[in-house]
């Protein structure tokens, strides 16, 4: 529990105790005739809870030109008197909050007197069970948008003396400046291997589950439209993300510190016009932030990319795909057929493998080649170059012959910042996204991972682990907020895979099968769906 909040319930305490013990007043030296009256001991500032997703997160971006900021973390530029709470996480949407942390720290620590501002939107729309919200039911209804507000925030907080107040979603930067599709926040239906989800409005539902209960709108969604479409893309785009000197690794969804904390104070700006008791915690004259606030990341490096301009003479090429092995695989002499395989199979099949063994034994010289560890990968690759401002979804179906149960082993689907053709090195290479186990020799397999600003990083928990001589149906899908990774039965992932593989190579990205350490699998079904 917060210091606050403790030292709010020690006081009350103390202040009941001297009342019901009746001390007497102590009389002032310079009047001895009358006594001095006790102070009232005014309650400490309420607590203003954040809740929403990355486009009000905060980020830890140390490698980015431009790092990513939410406008949760800017709001202490505008208000006075009160404390600041920022529980928003990344990828999450009015369903998902909930199994998070972060919402369980809320519901414990919210105090009367307190405020909740609600701020999703972005991932309510992604054609997902675990995060699809529909936008067209009513409040009453379950599995809505305005359901999930009301049930799981807005009654929450009212029934523990706290004021909510809702927030729709800023626009996403478009090219084409247009805001009246998804980049406003009205989507299309929208078919999937989960089913068929609406489209709608999110942004309107948001606001209907505002009216419906009573509580403030405060319409980012209208404000940073107008504002976008005034200016058009290139005349907002300092207000965004970047994450290497090159334009085209423009984050379209994500603020910088100037566009979260102009977000911020739009925020400001329209709870001014509200009746709710928020604004009187405003600071005094508050103005737009100067783009001057902007400035290049310290810590950024420029990296050098070649990219591979052949194809490879070990690996053969099956229609579109190039094969590569690259990275950490101990030596040259292991770029062969002996230690990996690359190939066609039968009936549309590709054939990969990683390591020597025959069955289950592993214990022959280099039967353990290539890995993913927390610094260093080398891996098997079948790729292909798609345009970095392209979404797709590239999806197979895996038959598992062998997986060694240790740490380093994986296989699956991988988007890269980067690919290198037949090279060796040890050096940590670029970003990606993987659909794939990992850590299978621990007590908690990962679900999908992903190489974050060079960190290794868990996507979520396997619930179930695939074995040799299983089929698992695998899938990545890219949107303009990220990266969406599915492996079989378990969980889609994409909190924390939310962003541009752009540092390295601003102009593509290389999508593809993989397989690393001691696996052998077929990839069939292979379908890459550009859009």
């Amino acid at each position: 529990m917060k210091i606050h909040h403790i030292m709010k319930k020690f006081l009350i305490f103390c202040a009941t105790t001297l009342t019901l013990f009746s001390f007497p007043a102590f009389a002032s030296p310079d009047d001895p005739g009358n006594a001095v009256d006790n102070t009232a001991i005014s309650d400490p500032s309420p607590t203003l809870w954040i809740v929403g997703d990355s486009t009000a997160a905060a980020f830890d971006d140390t490698t980015y030109y431009y790092p990513r900021y939410g406008w949760g973390t800017q709001l202490s530029r505008y208000f006075q008197g009160i404390s600041i709470e920022n529980l928003a996480v990344s990828g999450t949407s009015t369903q998902s909050f909930l199994q998070t942390t972060q919402y369980q720290r809320l519901l414990q620590e919210m105090q009367p007197g307190d405020y909740l501002l609600i701020g999703f939107g972005h991932n309510d729309e992604k054609p997902e069970s675990l995060r699809y919200t529909n936008p067209n039911t009513s409040i009453s209804t379950p599995g809505s948008i305005q359901n999930y507000l009301y049930e799981s925030y807005i009654r929450p907080a009212q029934e523990r003396g706290v004021s909510p107040l809702l927030c729709t979603p800023i626009v996403r930067r478009d090219l084409g400046n247009n805001y009246t599709g998804a980049s406003g926040h009205i989507t299309n239906p929208q078919t999937t291997i989960e089913g068929t989800f609406e489209g709608g409005d999110y942004a309107k539902a948001i606001q209907r589950a505002g009216v419906a209960k009573n509580v403030p709108v405060l319409d980012l969604t209208k404000r940073t439209r107008d504002i976008y479409t005034q200016l058009g893309a290139q005349g907002v785009k300092d207000r965004h993300a970047r994450s290497s000197s090159r334009e085209a690794s423009i984050d379209n969804t994500h603020t910088n510190l100037y566009g979260a904390a102009y977000n911020a104070w739009l925020i400001a700006d329209e709870l001014a016009k509200t009746s709710c008791s928020l604004k009187n915690y405003l600071a005094e004259n508050i103005t737009a932030p100067d783009p001057s606030l902007l400035s290049v990341n310290p810590l950024y490096q420029e990296r050098t990319f070649q990219r591979p301009d052949k194809e490879s003479a070990h690996w053969p090429t099956i229609g579109d795909w190039k094969g590569t092995v690259f990275g950490d695989i101990d030596a040259y002499e292991y770029l062969n057929d002996i230690y990996f395989h690359l190939s066609p199979y039968e009936d549309e099949m590709i054939w990969m493998k990683a390591g020597r063994f025959e069955g289950n034994d592993s214990s022959t010289v280099g039967a353990r080649v290539g890995k993913i560890s927390t610094t260093t990968d080398g891996i098997a690759m079948y790729y292909q170059e798609i345009p970095a401002d392209r979404n797709f979804t590239l999806s197979a179906d895996v038959t598992i012959y062998h997986l060694d149960p240790n740490n380093q082993a994986s296989f699956g689907l991988m988007v890269r910042d980067d690919i290198y053709l037949d090279t060796v090195t040890s050096d940590t290479l670029g970003d990606y996204v993987a659909a794939g186990p990992l850590m299978l020799g621990s007590d908690t397999p990962w679900n999908c991972f992903a190489r974050k600003n060079g960190v290794l990083t868990q996507g979520g928990t396997a619930s179930r682990i695939y074995q040799p001589g299983e089929i698992v149906h695998v899938e990545i899908r890219k949107t303009s907020d990220g990266y969406t990774c599915t492996f079989g039965d378990n969980a889609p992932i994409s909190a924390g895979f939310d962003f541009p593989l752009t540092t390295i190579d601003s102009e593509y990205v290389y999508a593809g099968m993989f397989v690393a350490r001691s696996a052998e699998v077929t990839f069939w079904n292979v379908n890459l769906e550009l859009q």
